[in-house]
Formats: C-alpha cells, structure tokens, sequence
C-alpha cells in the first residue's frame, strides 16, 4: 500500500512540476522584460543628470561615457545665478497646486449630484460636459485670452488656473466613482437624519478620497508640466513658471543646454515627492474605479 501510495506521489509531481516550471519561467520572463523596460525608461533621466553635473563644454563630448569624467555644479550655480529660476520655482508651484486644488473641488462638488440625485436633463448635461472634452485646447485659447484680457487677469496666477480648472475629464472620473458608491450607505445615513451637506461631507468625501487623491496628483502633473497656456499669458520673466523658462533657454542660434538639464532635473523633484507620499491613494483610485452601473 505505501508503494501505492509513493507511486501516486511521484506520478502527481510528474503531473504538476511542467506546469510549475511553466509559471516560473514566465514569471522570470516577465520581470526580465519588466527591468529592461525600466532601464530603457530611465536612460534619459540618468543622461540628463549626467549633462547637469559635466562641463557645458563636455556635455556632448562625453555623450556616449555612463560615467562623467569630472563632476562639476557649475550649470546649478549659472542656473540660479543667471535666471530667476527660485521665482520660476514658486510660480510653478503656485500655479500646479492652486490648480490641482481648484480643480479637483470643482470636479468633486459637480460629481457628486451628476452621479446620486434625479432631476430633469442629468444625461443631457453630463454628455454636454464630455463633448467639450473633444473640442481641441488651440481652438479655445483667442476666445479665453480674451476673457482674461477684460478680466483684467493678464500676467497673473489666477489668468492661469481658472481657465483651465473646469476639468471635463475629472468630472467624469469623479462621477464614475460616485456610481460605484452602495446606495445602502447613503441611505442608511439618510434614515439616521443627516442632511444632504452632512452626507456629502462627512460619508460621501471619506468614500472617495483615494479619487480624489489620484485627480490631485494628475492635475498637479498637468498643471507642473503646462507650457502652452501660462506663456500666453504671463508677460514678464518674473511670472514665467518653470516650463515656460526652461524652454525659453532653446533659443534659435544658441542652446543653453547646461541649464536646460540642471533646470529640469530640479524641476522633477516636487511631482517626484508628491506621488511618493501619495502613491497609496493613486493606486487605489485606479485600481477600485468603478463600472459606472450605479448601486
């Protein structure tokens, strides 16, 4: 009987080890293609930081060497010394997170009756919302600078972030949220008496708070990285944010390309900062998105 036994044991092993060793080697496969895809990724980051701490005069003699020959801080110090890029600094922050916060306020308030209560026209107006959404940026900018000239908001952080913090995409993500919400919830907060102002502050905001998490982080990256809007309307130097003056360091002759990358390896660092403390909300907000098929 144990002969039996140890026979049935071997022929299970025989039976179940290719498809172990199938799973292990795809598992190896994969996160050998994951690693290169990470080195390939990572190569115009490692090049840049490289260019930042070489000789202007090295930056493209040395372009094809993994290691600079001598380390120097010369293009941070001609960086802060040359421009004003500590202003640069702090109007692009401003202006990402005045946006981000603006923007995600709006989505959030605006979400929240779109997607729970009933009233005449709701598809309507959410359809409406996301058809401006295919209407392209370019075709609107003559029409806003416009706006902003009459507003009096030229040259100024507001003439930036409120154009652009009615956010069709973040009203739809918000939304879509909202649905996937337990009806049960919000009606057994009803039944124990809270108002609509108490439901929405204190049980609907807690519910999605890895949303509103994840819209902060997207719109502060979007706001961080705009170029196109915050050159049309900021006029002086002293209000460029950071997009705006790095790339005024390309020039037609002549390109400053040892500030260039100095300025935009610094100019990594806040959004660098803002997913690592937030990444936990950001891959929740992803990851627990739901259908859309309301509760």
């Amino acid at each position: 009987m144990d002969a039996s036994l140890a026979h049935r044991e071997q022929a299970a092993q025989l039976t179940i080890g290719p498809g172990r060793w199938q799973r292990t080697l795809s598992q190896v496969v994969l996160t050998l293609l994951f690693l290169v895809a990470g080195i390939v990724f990572l190569i115009p980051f490692y090049w840049m930081i490289l260019s930042s701490i070489r000789s202007p005069e090295r930056i493209f003699a040395d372009a094809g060497s993994l290691f600079p020959s001598e380390v120097t801080f010369v293009s941070y110090e001609n960086l802060f010394s040359e421009l004003a890029f500590e202003q640069w600094y702090l109007n692009s922050i401003i202006i990402a997170f005045g946006f981000a916060i603006l923007a995600v306020t709006l989505c959030t308030l605006a979400a929240y009756p779109l997607a729970r209560f009933n009233f005449p026209f709701r598809n309507v107006i959410f359809i409406t919302i996301l058809a401006s959404q295919m209407l392209p940026f370019h075709m609107l900018l003559i029409p806003l600078f416009m706006m902003m000239v009459n507003f009096k908001m030229i040259d100024t952080y507001i003439g930036v972030i409120l154009p652009l913090a009615a956010h069709p995409f973040g009203l739809f993500y918000m939304r879509q949220y909202m649905l996937s919400l337990s009806s049960d919830i919000l009606d057994a907060a009803r039944v124990d008496g809270a108002s609509e102002y108490q439901l929405f502050l204190q049980v609907v905001l807690p519910l999605v708070r890895p949303a509103i998490g994840t819209l902060f982080i997207l719109f502060s990256l979007e706001g961080w990285n705009d170029l196109l809007w915050p050159l049309i309307v900021m006029r002086t130097e002293e209000k460029y944010t950071l997009a705006v003056g790095i790339a005024g360091l390309v020039g037609l002759y002549r390109q400053r390309w040892d500030l260039i990358m100095a300025g935009a390896f610094l100019a990594t660092f806040p959004i660098i900062i803002l997913f690592l403390f937030m990444q936990k909300q950001f891959i929740a907000g992803i990851s627990s998105l739901g259908s859309g098929v309301e509760k």
